[in-house]
């Protein structure tokens, strides 16, 4: 048998919400958070270059402008956007 002083405090509304989130309830929460932050993580793009840098040797300036293409595929998951793209 509970003593009425403490019996109060058990009833308590703050006591109530404890034992609703202090069990099972933080457990699956803790649980769905992590399964859906992981499911997140592994959809991703991911950008493959055949190579990552070219020498263009010595160029003469009468020679006029070079170009030189890399070639890269997305080999992740999602579409792969390209922002702010800048030659060095």
């Amino acid at each position: 048998m509970i003593p009425k002083d403490r019996k109060q405090e058990w009833n308590s509304p703050e006591k109530s919400r404890n034992r609703l989130f202090g069990g099972k309830m933080k457990k699956i929460l803790i649980v769905i958070v992590i399964l859906l932050l992981s499911n997140l993580l592994m959809a991703l793009p991911e950008i493959t270059f055949k190579e990552m840098e070219h020498d263009f040797g010595t160029i003469k300036e009468e020679d006029g402008p070079v170009e030189y293409k890399f070639e890269f595929t997305n080999t992740g998951d999602e579409p792969l956007k390209l922002i702010r793209v800048k030659a060095t």
